[in-house]
């Protein structure tokens, strides 16, 4: 089975890749999401079609759509890598690196469907005024929630069915991600209260 999405092959071998990204758990027998973009089991594919378009067909401004949200992608994925070095939590440490490489999955998608030759490098942001899980998860769920926003207001522009799915189908992953780092937020506020 493939994800149409991503186009990676899931398999029992590399179900439960991820796993600490995802709010329901993939099983051998149940896999729900794939485990490389967080695409659900409807965008999966038994006869290995993948999303695609070609590129030099979409206009400089549908070109344009998907380049920031590619370079949205990066700037999350390399959030969540340096939030998991800041981390103290082992459990926490490895949620954050999890959301990372979907967040990484998801700009690749972006290249892939752009036609973009190079990944753009991006501003290196300094996050040591994050001292907590809590303080990283606050800024995780801002970051969630403008992503949930962009796909939302830029999936409205699209014309294109493949690129309307795949816009769908990360907006879908960017709302669970709402959902799990608002929990750990929760969580990790009530463990570092008095």
């Amino acid at each position: 089975m493939i994800c149409m999405v991503c186009g990676m092959q899931i398999n029992n071998s590399n179900y439960s890749f991820n796993s600490e990204a995802f709010l329901e758990k993939n099983l051998p027998d149940d896999i729900k999401q794939c485990p490389f973009c967080g695409a659900k089991q409807s965008y999966f594919s038994a006869e290995n079609k993948i999303y695609s378009v070609n590129h030099e067909d979409l206009d400089e401004n549908i070109l344009e759509i998907i380049d920031h949200a590619m370079k949205l992608e990066i700037f999350n994925g390399d959030y969540y890598k340096k939030a998991a070095l800041i981390s103290e939590n082992q459990e926490v440490k490895n949620m954050l690196n999890a959301i990372s490489n979907i967040e990484y999955m998801h700009s690749k998608i972006h290249k892939r469907l752009g036609g973009f030759k190079e990944t753009p490098v991006l501003v290196n942001m300094n996050y040591d005024k994050l001292k907590n899980d809590q303080q990283l998860f606050e800024v995780a769920c801002k970051r969630e929630r403008h992503a949930v926003n962009f796909y939302k207001v830029n999936g409205a522009k699209l014309k294109d069915p493949i690129l309307i799915n795949v816009f769908r189908a990360l907006l879908d992953v960017e709302k669970d991600h709402i959902e799990l780092t608002d929990r750990s937020e929760e969580h990790t506020s009530e463990l570092q209260s008095p």
